[in-house]
Protein backbone atom coordinates (compact mmCIF):
# COMPACT_ATOMS: atom_id res chain seq x y z
CA UNK A 1 0.00 0.00 0.00
CA UNK A 2 1.07 3.35 -0.75
CA UNK A 3 2.63 5.06 2.89
CA UNK A 4 3.14 8.96 3.85
CA UNK A 5 5.66 7.55 6.30
CA UNK A 6 9.41 7.39 5.73
CA UNK A 7 10.92 3.93 6.76
CA UNK A 8 13.79 3.90 8.43
CA UNK A 9 15.54 0.42 8.28
CA UNK A 10 17.89 0.04 11.48
CA UNK A 11 16.92 1.01 15.49
CA UNK A 12 20.61 1.32 16.25
CA UNK A 13 22.27 5.09 16.57
CA UNK A 14 22.17 6.17 12.75
CA UNK A 15 18.73 5.15 12.66
CA UNK A 16 17.19 6.24 15.34
CA UNK A 17 19.45 10.13 15.15
CA UNK A 18 17.71 9.92 11.73
CA UNK A 19 13.93 8.90 12.78
CA UNK A 20 14.44 11.84 15.19
CA UNK A 21 16.01 14.02 12.88
CA UNK A 22 12.80 13.71 10.61
CA UNK A 23 10.11 13.68 12.92
CA UNK A 24 11.26 17.22 13.95
CA UNK A 25 10.97 17.99 10.47
CA UNK A 26 7.33 17.06 10.61
CA UNK A 27 7.43 13.69 8.70
CA UNK A 28 6.44 10.88 10.21
CA UNK A 29 8.62 7.86 10.53
CA UNK A 30 8.64 4.02 10.46
CA UNK A 31 11.41 2.28 12.04
CA UNK A 32 11.82 -1.25 12.03
CA UNK A 33 14.56 -3.67 13.43
CA UNK A 34 15.31 -7.40 12.94
CA UNK A 35 16.18 -7.35 17.06
CA UNK A 36 13.30 -7.51 19.79
CA UNK A 37 14.26 -4.40 21.14
CA UNK A 38 15.77 -1.44 19.82
CA UNK A 39 19.36 -0.67 20.52
CA UNK A 40 21.43 -2.24 17.23
CA UNK A 41 25.00 -3.84 18.32
CA UNK A 42 26.13 -1.19 20.00
CA UNK A 43 23.41 -0.82 22.06
CA UNK A 44 22.31 -4.08 22.41
CA UNK A 45 19.87 -4.10 25.42
CA UNK A 46 19.52 -6.92 27.85
CA UNK A 47 17.13 -9.93 27.96
CA UNK A 48 13.98 -8.88 29.96
CA UNK A 49 14.68 -8.56 33.65
CA UNK A 50 18.47 -8.49 32.49
CA UNK A 51 21.31 -5.95 33.77
CA UNK A 52 22.52 -3.62 31.69
CA UNK A 53 26.71 -3.98 31.00
CA UNK A 54 26.68 -0.68 29.70
CA UNK A 55 29.56 1.78 30.62
CA UNK A 56 28.31 5.38 31.74
CA UNK A 57 29.02 7.05 28.58
CA UNK A 58 27.31 4.39 26.90
CA UNK A 59 24.23 4.24 29.02
CA UNK A 60 23.99 8.56 29.00
CA UNK A 61 24.35 8.60 25.18
CA UNK A 62 21.92 6.05 24.60
CA UNK A 63 19.04 7.47 27.58
CA UNK A 64 19.81 10.98 25.77
CA UNK A 65 18.77 9.58 21.96
CA UNK A 66 15.90 8.06 23.43
CA UNK A 67 14.61 10.73 25.15
CA UNK A 68 14.91 12.96 21.27
CA UNK A 69 12.97 9.96 19.79
CA UNK A 70 10.05 9.63 22.90
CA UNK A 71 9.83 13.47 22.31
CA UNK A 72 8.29 13.10 19.21
CA UNK A 73 5.46 11.02 20.16
CA UNK A 74 3.64 9.29 17.72
CA UNK A 75 5.60 10.92 14.71
CA UNK A 76 7.93 7.62 15.27
CA UNK A 77 6.97 4.21 15.31
CA UNK A 78 9.25 1.49 16.01
CA UNK A 79 8.47 -2.15 15.08
CA UNK A 80 10.98 -4.62 15.98
CA UNK A 81 11.69 -8.41 15.41
CA UNK A 82 11.06 -7.25 12.06
CA UNK A 83 13.23 -7.91 8.63
CA UNK A 84 13.91 -5.74 5.75
CA UNK A 85 13.35 -7.84 2.60
CA UNK A 86 14.19 -5.43 -0.20
CA UNK A 87 13.00 -2.43 -2.36
CA UNK A 88 11.72 -3.33 -6.39
CA UNK A 89 11.93 -1.05 -8.96
CA UNK A 90 8.68 0.43 -8.40
CA UNK A 91 9.30 1.46 -4.57
CA UNK A 92 7.73 -1.41 -3.40
CA UNK A 93 9.37 -2.78 0.13
CA UNK A 94 8.98 -5.88 1.47
CA UNK A 95 8.97 -6.11 5.42
CA UNK A 96 8.93 -9.77 7.33
CA UNK A 97 8.48 -10.83 10.26
CA UNK A 98 6.39 -9.19 13.21
CA UNK A 99 5.86 -6.20 11.16
CA UNK A 100 5.08 -8.49 7.97
CA UNK A 101 3.67 -5.52 4.62
CA UNK A 102 4.35 -4.50 1.49
CA UNK A 103 4.59 -0.84 1.36
CA UNK A 104 5.49 1.80 -0.82
CA UNK A 105 6.97 4.61 2.06
CA UNK A 106 8.14 8.31 0.82
CA UNK A 107 11.55 7.57 1.18
CA UNK A 108 13.50 4.80 2.73
CA UNK A 109 16.68 5.43 5.13
CA UNK A 110 19.22 2.22 5.09
CA UNK A 111 20.98 2.11 8.76
CA UNK A 112 21.87 -1.71 9.10
CA UNK A 113 25.09 -1.11 10.72
CA UNK A 114 27.78 -3.26 9.97
CA UNK A 115 29.33 -6.86 9.55
CA UNK A 116 32.00 -8.74 11.23
CA UNK A 117 34.51 -10.15 9.22
CA UNK A 118 36.16 -13.82 9.41
CA UNK A 119 39.02 -14.77 7.75
CA UNK A 120 38.34 -18.23 6.92
CA UNK A 121 40.91 -21.11 8.77
CA UNK A 122 40.26 -25.02 8.65
CA UNK A 123 38.00 -25.80 11.54
CA UNK A 124 36.20 -22.14 11.58
CA UNK A 125 33.07 -24.44 11.10
CA UNK A 126 33.43 -26.93 14.01
CA UNK A 127 30.57 -26.06 17.12
CA UNK A 128 31.83 -23.26 19.71
CA UNK A 129 33.68 -21.30 16.54
CA UNK A 130 31.65 -18.13 16.81
CA UNK A 131 32.54 -14.50 15.98
CA UNK A 132 33.75 -12.06 18.46
CA UNK A 133 30.77 -10.04 18.03
CA UNK A 134 28.71 -13.29 18.65
CA UNK A 135 30.23 -13.78 21.66
CA UNK A 136 29.64 -9.97 22.75
CA UNK A 137 26.24 -10.08 21.78
CA UNK A 138 25.50 -12.81 24.21
CA UNK A 139 27.36 -10.97 26.98
CA UNK A 140 25.36 -7.83 26.34
CA UNK A 141 21.89 -9.83 26.36
CA UNK A 142 22.76 -11.56 29.56
CA UNK A 143 25.25 -10.30 31.37
CA UNK A 144 26.92 -13.65 31.80
CA UNK A 145 30.61 -14.75 30.06
CA UNK A 146 30.41 -18.34 27.75
CA UNK A 147 30.38 -20.83 29.61
CA UNK A 148 34.28 -22.91 29.62
CA UNK A 149 37.63 -21.73 28.46
CA UNK A 150 37.47 -18.81 25.48
CA UNK A 151 40.11 -18.26 23.16
CA UNK A 152 40.28 -14.79 21.16
CA UNK A 153 41.37 -14.48 17.74
CA UNK A 154 42.25 -12.49 14.25
CA UNK A 155 43.00 -8.99 14.48
CA UNK A 156 41.20 -4.96 15.67
CA UNK A 157 40.75 -3.04 18.79
CA UNK A 158 37.15 -5.67 19.50
CA UNK A 159 39.35 -8.24 20.26
CA UNK A 160 40.26 -6.01 22.99
CA UNK A 161 37.39 -4.87 24.31
CA UNK A 162 35.79 -8.21 24.57
CA UNK A 163 38.60 -9.77 26.49
CA UNK A 164 38.62 -6.91 28.89
CA UNK A 165 34.64 -7.56 29.68
CA UNK A 166 35.45 -11.50 29.76
CA UNK A 167 37.94 -10.17 32.49
CA UNK A 168 35.41 -7.88 34.01
CA UNK A 169 32.61 -10.95 34.35
CA UNK A 170 35.70 -13.10 35.94
CA UNK A 171 36.13 -15.50 32.95
CA UNK A 172 39.41 -14.05 31.22
CA UNK A 173 40.21 -15.27 28.04
CA UNK A 174 43.20 -17.96 27.79
CA UNK A 175 44.88 -15.77 25.47
CA UNK A 176 44.46 -12.59 22.19
CA UNK A 177 45.85 -13.74 19.33
CA UNK A 178 46.28 -10.69 17.43
CA UNK A 179 47.36 -10.99 14.07
CA UNK A 180 48.88 -6.97 13.57
CA UNK A 181 51.29 -5.49 15.63
CA UNK A 182 49.71 -2.33 17.52
CA UNK A 183 51.84 -1.95 20.41
CA UNK A 184 54.76 -1.65 17.86
CA UNK A 185 53.76 1.28 16.18
CA UNK A 186 53.56 3.93 19.61
CA UNK A 187 53.74 6.89 17.59
CA UNK A 188 50.76 6.68 15.35
CA UNK A 189 48.82 5.66 18.43
CA UNK A 190 49.49 9.18 19.49
CA UNK A 191 47.26 10.95 16.30
CA UNK A 192 44.30 8.84 17.58
CA UNK A 193 41.51 11.05 19.70
CA UNK A 194 41.85 11.14 23.12
CA UNK A 195 38.35 9.20 23.88
CA UNK A 196 40.36 6.02 21.45
CA UNK A 197 43.63 6.63 23.78
CA UNK A 198 41.42 6.15 26.95
CA UNK A 199 39.13 3.42 25.99
CA UNK A 200 42.36 1.26 24.88
CA UNK A 201 44.43 1.99 28.23
CA UNK A 202 40.79 1.32 29.98
CA UNK A 203 40.77 -2.33 28.15
CA UNK A 204 45.03 -3.00 28.62
CA UNK A 205 44.80 -2.50 32.51
CA UNK A 206 41.89 -4.88 33.03
CA UNK A 207 44.08 -7.16 30.97
CA UNK A 208 47.28 -7.22 31.89
CA UNK A 209 45.81 -7.19 35.80
CA UNK A 210 44.46 -10.50 34.44
CA UNK A 211 47.27 -11.61 33.00
CA UNK A 212 46.08 -12.88 29.84
CA UNK A 213 48.53 -13.28 27.30
CA UNK A 214 48.03 -11.04 24.66
CA UNK A 215 50.04 -12.67 21.21
CA UNK A 216 50.60 -9.98 18.47
CA UNK A 217 52.08 -10.57 15.27
CA UNK A 218 50.53 -14.33 15.69
CA UNK A 219 48.19 -15.76 13.53
CA UNK A 220 45.39 -19.13 14.58
CA UNK A 221 46.37 -21.37 11.73
CA UNK A 222 44.03 -24.11 12.61
CA UNK A 223 41.22 -25.37 14.66
CA UNK A 224 40.48 -29.03 15.40
CA UNK A 225 39.31 -31.74 17.75
CA UNK A 226 40.51 -33.46 20.22
CA UNK A 227 39.79 -34.89 23.18
CA UNK A 228 35.74 -32.86 23.67
CA UNK A 229 38.09 -29.85 22.95
CA UNK A 230 38.73 -27.02 20.38
CA UNK A 231 42.30 -27.35 19.87
CA UNK A 232 43.73 -23.71 18.21
CA UNK A 233 47.08 -24.32 16.72
CA UNK A 234 48.68 -20.30 16.68
CA UNK A 235 51.67 -19.36 15.42
CA UNK A 236 53.56 -16.48 16.75
CA UNK A 237 57.05 -14.97 16.01
CA UNK A 238 58.82 -17.18 18.68
CA UNK A 239 57.20 -20.49 17.34
CA UNK A 240 53.78 -22.11 17.67
CA UNK A 241 51.08 -22.77 19.91
CA UNK A 242 48.63 -24.52 21.20
CA UNK A 243 45.58 -24.27 22.80
CA UNK A 244 42.61 -26.09 24.16
CA UNK A 245 39.15 -24.32 24.50
CA UNK A 246 35.83 -24.85 24.73
CA UNK A 247 34.89 -21.36 22.55
CA UNK A 248 36.67 -19.80 19.98
CA UNK A 249 35.82 -16.20 19.08
CA UNK A 250 36.95 -15.07 15.43
CA UNK A 251 36.68 -11.17 14.30
CA UNK A 252 38.93 -10.04 11.56
CA UNK A 253 37.77 -6.54 11.31
CA UNK A 254 34.23 -4.56 10.65
CA UNK A 255 32.69 -4.02 7.18
CA UNK A 256 29.66 -2.47 5.86
CA UNK A 257 26.70 -4.32 5.80
CA UNK A 258 25.32 -3.45 2.53
CA UNK A 259 25.38 -6.90 0.92
CA UNK A 260 22.42 -6.88 -1.49
CA UNK A 261 20.83 -3.87 -1.30
CA UNK A 262 20.08 -1.71 -4.01
CA UNK A 263 19.07 1.68 -4.78
CA UNK A 264 15.87 2.46 -6.69
CA UNK A 265 15.31 5.15 -9.01
CA UNK A 266 11.01 5.87 -7.73
CA UNK A 267 12.23 7.04 -4.28
CA UNK A 268 15.02 8.68 -2.39
CA UNK A 269 17.32 6.02 -1.09
CA UNK A 270 19.95 6.66 1.80
CA UNK A 271 22.37 4.72 3.47
CA UNK A 272 23.41 5.84 6.73
CA UNK A 273 26.00 5.19 9.84
CA UNK A 274 28.24 2.26 9.33
CA UNK A 275 25.76 1.51 6.00
CA UNK A 276 27.34 3.65 4.15
CA UNK A 277 30.99 3.54 5.75
CA UNK A 278 32.12 1.52 8.78
CA UNK A 279 33.37 4.40 11.12
CA UNK A 280 32.18 3.42 14.56
CA UNK A 281 29.17 4.75 16.92
CA UNK A 282 30.05 8.56 17.34
CA UNK A 283 30.33 8.86 13.21
CA UNK A 284 27.37 6.96 13.50
CA UNK A 285 25.34 9.07 15.74
CA UNK A 286 26.23 12.24 13.62
CA UNK A 287 25.56 10.76 10.50
CA UNK A 288 22.41 9.83 10.94
CA UNK A 289 21.06 13.23 12.64
CA UNK A 290 22.81 14.54 9.77
CA UNK A 291 21.23 12.08 7.04
CA UNK A 292 17.88 12.94 8.13
CA UNK A 293 18.12 16.91 8.28
CA UNK A 294 19.57 16.64 5.20
CA UNK A 295 16.73 14.03 3.86
CA UNK A 296 13.98 16.48 5.34
CA UNK A 297 15.46 19.57 3.62
CA UNK A 298 15.29 17.68 0.26
CA UNK A 299 11.99 16.77 0.63
CA UNK A 300 10.96 20.15 1.63
CA UNK A 301 12.87 21.66 -1.32
CA UNK A 302 15.58 23.13 0.50
CA UNK A 303 19.41 23.65 0.31
CA UNK A 304 20.67 20.68 2.16
CA UNK A 305 22.10 21.55 5.76
CA UNK A 306 26.20 21.84 6.62
CA UNK A 307 28.08 18.06 6.27
CA UNK A 308 29.46 17.38 9.85
CA UNK A 309 32.34 17.81 10.92
CA UNK A 310 32.63 14.14 13.04
CA UNK A 311 32.45 12.03 10.03
CA UNK A 312 35.95 13.53 8.72
CA UNK A 313 37.24 13.40 11.94
CA UNK A 314 36.12 9.70 13.03
CA UNK A 315 37.21 8.36 8.92
CA UNK A 316 40.66 10.17 9.70
CA UNK A 317 40.38 7.60 13.31
CA UNK A 318 39.48 4.44 11.41
CA UNK A 319 42.22 5.19 8.71
CA UNK A 320 44.98 5.52 11.49
CA UNK A 321 44.12 2.46 13.38
CA UNK A 322 44.03 0.18 9.91
CA UNK A 323 47.12 1.50 10.05
CA UNK A 324 48.08 0.34 13.48
CA UNK A 325 46.72 -3.45 13.12
CA UNK A 326 48.09 -3.68 9.61
CA UNK A 327 48.61 -7.35 9.04
CA UNK A 328 49.96 -10.34 6.37
CA UNK A 329 47.13 -12.34 7.02
CA UNK A 330 45.00 -11.96 3.93
CA UNK A 331 48.12 -13.12 2.05
CA UNK A 332 47.95 -16.54 3.42
CA UNK A 333 44.97 -16.97 1.68
CA UNK A 334 46.30 -18.71 -0.98
CA UNK A 335 48.43 -21.39 0.87
CA UNK A 336 45.44 -22.50 2.77
CA UNK A 337 44.97 -26.69 2.58
CA UNK A 338 42.31 -27.55 -0.03
CA UNK A 339 39.63 -28.86 1.91
CA UNK A 340 39.57 -25.48 3.88
CA UNK A 341 35.66 -24.44 3.44
CA UNK A 342 35.53 -20.87 2.20
CA UNK A 343 31.86 -20.57 1.69
CA UNK A 344 29.65 -21.67 4.80
CA UNK A 345 26.77 -21.74 3.60
CA UNK A 346 26.96 -24.49 0.76
CA UNK A 347 30.56 -25.65 2.22
CA UNK A 348 32.02 -25.17 -0.81
CA UNK A 349 36.16 -25.06 0.07
CA UNK A 350 39.36 -23.86 -1.53
CA UNK A 351 39.57 -27.17 -4.13
CA UNK A 352 36.06 -26.33 -5.21
CA UNK A 353 37.37 -22.93 -6.38
CA UNK A 354 40.50 -23.89 -7.74
CA UNK A 355 38.30 -25.86 -10.31
CA UNK A 356 37.02 -22.89 -11.66
CA UNK A 357 39.98 -22.37 -13.28
CA UNK A 358 42.09 -18.72 -12.92
CA UNK A 359 39.92 -15.90 -12.44
CA UNK A 360 36.73 -16.70 -12.73
CA UNK A 361 34.13 -15.16 -13.20
CA UNK A 362 31.19 -13.87 -11.12
CA UNK A 363 28.71 -15.93 -12.49
CA UNK A 364 30.72 -18.82 -12.87
CA UNK A 365 31.62 -17.82 -9.10
CA UNK A 366 27.92 -18.24 -7.87
CA UNK A 367 26.06 -20.50 -10.76
CA UNK A 368 28.63 -23.20 -11.39
CA UNK A 369 30.71 -23.13 -8.07
CA UNK A 370 27.81 -21.87 -5.67
CA UNK A 371 30.13 -19.75 -3.78
CA UNK A 372 27.45 -16.66 -2.29
CA UNK A 373 24.84 -18.59 -3.17
CA UNK A 374 23.51 -19.59 0.53
CA UNK A 375 21.70 -17.83 3.11
CA UNK A 376 24.12 -14.94 4.14
CA UNK A 377 24.22 -14.20 0.11
CA UNK A 378 28.12 -13.92 0.52
CA UNK A 379 28.18 -11.92 3.52
CA UNK A 380 30.62 -13.86 5.02
CA UNK A 381 33.23 -15.08 2.20
CA UNK A 382 32.58 -12.64 -1.01
CA UNK A 383 35.73 -10.84 -0.04
CA UNK A 384 38.10 -13.82 0.70
CA UNK A 385 36.74 -15.81 -2.63
CA UNK A 386 37.30 -12.69 -4.41
CA UNK A 387 40.90 -12.42 -2.88
CA UNK A 388 41.54 -15.73 -3.52
CA UNK A 389 39.93 -16.31 -7.01
CA UNK A 390 41.39 -12.88 -8.38
CA UNK A 391 43.77 -11.57 -6.24
CA UNK A 392 44.89 -9.01 -9.10
CA UNK A 393 41.71 -7.36 -9.03
CA UNK A 394 39.51 -8.38 -6.97
CA UNK A 395 35.81 -8.99 -8.36
CA UNK A 396 32.82 -8.10 -5.49
CA UNK A 397 30.56 -11.97 -5.47
CA UNK A 398 27.14 -9.68 -3.30
CA UNK A 399 25.28 -7.34 -5.67
CA UNK A 400 22.45 -5.26 -5.76
CA UNK A 401 19.15 -7.52 -6.06
CA UNK A 402 15.82 -7.80 -5.00
CA UNK A 403 14.35 -9.24 -2.93
CA UNK A 404 18.18 -8.54 -0.89
CA UNK A 405 17.89 -11.58 1.15
CA UNK A 406 16.30 -14.73 1.06
CA UNK A 407 12.93 -15.08 2.29
CA UNK A 408 10.72 -17.90 2.77
CA UNK A 409 6.91 -18.49 0.92
CA UNK A 410 5.33 -17.80 4.50
CA UNK A 411 7.42 -14.63 4.50
CA UNK A 412 5.69 -13.59 1.11
CA UNK A 413 1.71 -14.66 1.95
CA UNK A 414 2.00 -12.89 5.45
CA UNK A 415 2.35 -9.53 3.67
CA UNK A 416 -0.65 -7.86 3.25
CA UNK A 417 -1.57 -7.75 -1.09
CA UNK A 418 -0.71 -4.56 -2.50
CA UNK A 419 -4.16 -5.00 -4.67
CA UNK A 420 -5.72 -3.53 -1.60
CA UNK A 421 -4.21 -0.02 -2.38
CA UNK A 422 -4.77 1.61 0.78
CA UNK A 423 -3.61 4.85 1.44
CA UNK A 424 -2.58 5.93 4.78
Amino acid sequence: MTDARILVVGAGLAGLAAAAALARAGHRVLVVDQALRPGGAVHRQPLPGGRSLASSAQARRWRALMAEVDAQGARIEIVCNTRFGGVDHTGTVLLTGEGAALINPRALVLAVGAREAVQPRPGWTLPGVTTAGALQTQIKTTAEAPAGRVLLAGSGPLLLALGAELVRLGRPPLAIVEAGRPFSRPLRSLGLPLSYMAEAARHLSRLLAARVPLLTGAHLTRISEADGALMAEVETRSGARRFAADRIGLHDGIRTNDTGLTDCAALPVLRLGDCREALGANAALADGRAGGEALAARLAGQPAPTASTTLAREASAQARLAQIYAHDGATRLAGLPDDTVICRCEMRTLADLRTLGPAPTTRQLRLDGRFGMGACQGRFCAEWVARIASPIAPHALGMPRWPARPISVADLLAAPDLTLGETK
